[in-house]
């Protein structure tokens, strides 16, 4: 929800002023201390007040403060395109830098589409997404969202792209097997291309991993195999967006490593700086930046701020902190987190707990046999998020998840280097706002 900030109108009650943070803790500017379990929103992988990073920012304002990527370029732009192109699987080999996930959606959708027109098939323009998904504030990547709550307003701005329904095993209402299932539901991106036609599908957008709109869902790797098979076959480019789930938060660098696919694309965030200065990733794969180039078809986008020296510095900085030993305890810590939590298990109010590496997504249900949703009107994971807050936790509440009005659910993302005592303190908090809540629905 976007906040509005007004010149001497004084800081609204609502939200805690932080004056302080560190670690995975932060300090409001009445010394309480609340435990950080989302990391902001997913951002803060590497924990507050990071040492080194506010150096590597001096350092480079008193060099290189700003030049325009149009023009020039810096040592540290290009020291943060090759550790990129060193991280991600594949061919994915170029990278555009930008400010935000918004843009680096925008900028993918952008590319497919200058892919397309390069290679002689200028009407492919339609990005497929999938319902109660998420791409981005702006209003190409909310045109590819499939979060209902979050585009209302805003459907008469919006191209009318088609959509598929969510991954969301779950939910899913397929016969079989896991497997069985995910190649089922994968299958109706193929009958939608086949439909609207080929020549008019540019791209098929997607979280590997669930982000803040069904938090932690991911299904059996044979869905985004399927996936990437029928865009193979059907000319579209896959976009990932793994602004939310990117650098380790999976317990692997990327999320699409562990389903065993590369996409053509893929939109990086958050993690990319931690946090610490505002930038984002496009990389692209070899074959895009080829038929670019091959056809003399310059991709004419980009922004002020685009690959901004001192964020491009602090970038430098925490990509050297992304290593297999981080993973690993991610993985761990991921699993200790998940045992803090099962004692809700057991409640009447909740469905599923997903967990992906130290990403945990808790569904709340007004029925646990049936799976209804509660009444919107409940506001329950709102409930539970006053509730954890104000047992020094704070946590990332979201709904709308069913069908775009129901469907209540929180997703817990501490920092990757969150300590022991801060994942026992977010297990106790949680349990306890979730019974809580379920003792005043009368469970």
């Amino acid at each position: 929800m976007g906040v509005f900030y007004k010149w001497g109108a004084g800081r609204d009650p609502g939200h805690p002023e932080i004056v302080d943070a560190h670690g995975s803790t932060l300090v409001t500017a009445d010394g309480d201390e609340i435990v950080d379990a989302a990391a902001g929103a997913a951002v803060v992988n590497l924990g507050h007040s990071l040492e080194g990073v506010a150096d590597a920012m001096a350092e480079q304002a008193e060099r290189v403060g700003y030049v325009s990527t149009s023009h020039f370029s810096t040592p540290a732009v290009e020291s943060v395109g090759e550790k990129l192109a060193a991280m991600t699987p594949g061919s994915l080999n170029a990278a555009f830098l930008v400010d935000s996930g918004s843009e680096a959606i925008e900028s993918a959708i952008k590319l497919a589409r200058d892919y397309h027109v390069a290679r002689g098939e200028p009407t492919r323009e339609a990005v497929i997404g999938r319902w109660t998904s998420y791409h981005g504030a702006t209003l190409g990547a909310l045109a590819a969202s499939g979060n209902t709550g979050r585009r209302t307003t805003y459907d008469p701005l919006l191209r009318d792209w088609p959509k598929i329904g969510p991954s969301y095993p779950y939910r899913w209402e397929f016969d079989g097997s896991p497997e069985e299932q995910a190649v089922a539901a994968a299958r109706e991106l193929e009958r939608l291309v086949r439909r609207r036609g080929p020549e008019t599908v540019a791209a098929f957008v997607a979280e590997p991993v669930g982000g803040s709109s069904i938090p932690a869902t991911r299904p059996h790797p044979a869905y985004y195999r399927e996936i990437r098979r029928i865009c193979s076959e059907y000319g579209l480019l896959f976009i990932a967006d793994e602004v939310m789930v990117g650098f380790g938060r999976t317990g692997e660098s990327f999320a699409c490593e562990g389903l065993g696919v590369t996409p053509d694309l893929l939109a990086l965030g958050k993690g990319l700086s931690a946090g610490y200065a505002p930038i984002s990733a496009t990389m692209v794969a070899d074959g895009v930046v080829e038929a670019l180039e091959d056809h003399d078809h310059p991709f004419q986008h980009g922004h002020t701020y685009s690959g901004n020296p001192i964020s491009a510095a602090v970038a430098d900085r925490v990509l050297d902190r992304y290593t297999e030993d981080l993973f690993a305890a991610v993985r761990r810590r991921g699993r200790r987190l998940e045992a803090a939590l099962e004692p809700l298990a057991e409640s009447p109010i909740v469905g599923e707990i997903r967990r992906v590496g130290l990403q945990i997504g808790i569904e709340f249900v007004a029925d646990r046999e049936t799976k209804a949703p509660f009444d919107p009107d409940a506001d329950v994971a709102d409930r539970v998020y006053d509730a954890a807050l104000a047992n020094g936790v704070y946590t990332y509440p979201g709904g709308g998840s069913v069908d775009g009005q129901a469907g209540d659910h929180l997703m817990l993302a501490p920092p990757l280097t969150v300590d022991d005592a801060d994942i026992e303190a977010i297990g106790e908090a949680v349990v306890s706002a979730v019974n809580r809540v379920a003792d005043e629905e009368g469970y």
